[in-house]
């Protein structure tokens, strides 16, 4: 009935103001999840999501009439595919009712505690299952700004804006001849990016527009940088004027103070992923890390699309 495969993601400039209107960096990953939905006759939804290692971290059944949750795994996370299925409803009256019974798997084929889009590319899965727009079902049921669902449709880098739930995403080729040396490491500890949103939109100032067009300038300086020097230069000064901006000290000051390179927060500042650049032997990058109490991380030619 339905078989689709959608991206991960990772902001690398703009997080936070593209909330604000900011024009936004993003790219795609080689990581993502995919929706299977097979027709069956067992008059139910029923649902399975499987981890990366092949284990079930989530099953439930759901009634066809108004989605609602017969049984589940987990009576909190069951509601995210519910509300997703009901709006998916509103949106598209005709889903789901010349159906008899499915079997509907989501798979991810990273582990989800790395926070790289499970839940915009569930979204954009839905609304793929649902023939419906993914940005209308991401802005019914999120405040985020839907650069991940851009990230989770799209097949290579792309600035991202959006304005009033309107966004506009242009295609660019981000490439530098510095690859080698940029770096994304996990930190550990998932954010919760509703959370993080929700925290910065309750925040009583709202970013004047002197903030969002040097938040451009840099998207544009870095997408653009001819040199790892100037690549750099970028990094640390978006990090300041994010730090600026909500009151939180930059990554380099509170863990990485002796990295021979810059390093740059990427997403809901405090978890998930950061960028790093490394200018000593990339033989020495691991023990560095590992120093930190860090396991995971990639070059960035090895996970951007």
């Amino acid at each position: 009935m339905f078989n689709a495969y959608y991206n991960a993601k990772l902001l690398l400039t703009g997080e936070y103001l593209v909330l604000n209107g900011a024009t936004a960096l993003a790219v795609p990953l080689k990581f993502g999840q995919r929706l299977q939905v097979i027709e069956n006759n067992s008059g139910v939804i029923s649902w399975h999501s499987i981890a990366s290692d092949g284990s079930v971290w989530f099953s439930g059944k759901y009634a066809f009439s108004d989605f609602s949750i017969i049984e589940s795994s987990n009576a909190a996370i069951a509601v995210h595919p519910q509300k997703l299925m009901l709006v998916a409803k509103k949106l598209n009256p005709s889903f789901c009712s010349n159906s008899y019974g499915c079997s509907v798997i989501s798979t991810l084929n990273y582990p989800l505690l790395w926070g790289l889009g499970s839940s915009s590319t569930l979204i954009a899965a839905v609304a793929g299952w649902a023939g419906i727009d993914p940005f209308t079902l991401h802005f019914s049921v999120s405040k985020g700004s839907g650069y991940d669902i851009a990230c989770a449709i799209n097949n290579g880098p792309l600035l991202y804006s959006v304005h009033e739930n309107e966004p506009t995403i242009q295609p660019v080729r981000f490439s530098p001849t510095f690859t080698d040396k940029i770096y994304f490491v996990y930190q550990g500890s998932k954010k919760d990016s509703a959370e993080g949103i929700n925290q910065y939109r309750s925040r009583n100032s709202v970013p004047d527009t002197a903030t969002i067009e040097k938040a451009n300038l840099l998207t544009a300086q870095m997408l653009n940088a001819s040199s790892l020097t100037d690549f750099e230069a970028c990094m640390v000064e978006h990090e300041q004027l994010i730090s600026n901006l909500i009151g939180v000290p930059t990554i380099k000051q509170r863990i990485f103070n002796d990295l021979p390179g810059e390093v740059k927060s990427l997403g809901a500042w405090g978890g998930d992923f950061c960028m790093l650049t490394w200018n000593d032997d990339p033989k020495l990058i691991s023990s560095y890390l590992k120093s930190k109490g860090l396991e995971t991380w990639f070059n960035l030619n090895d996970i951007v699309l």
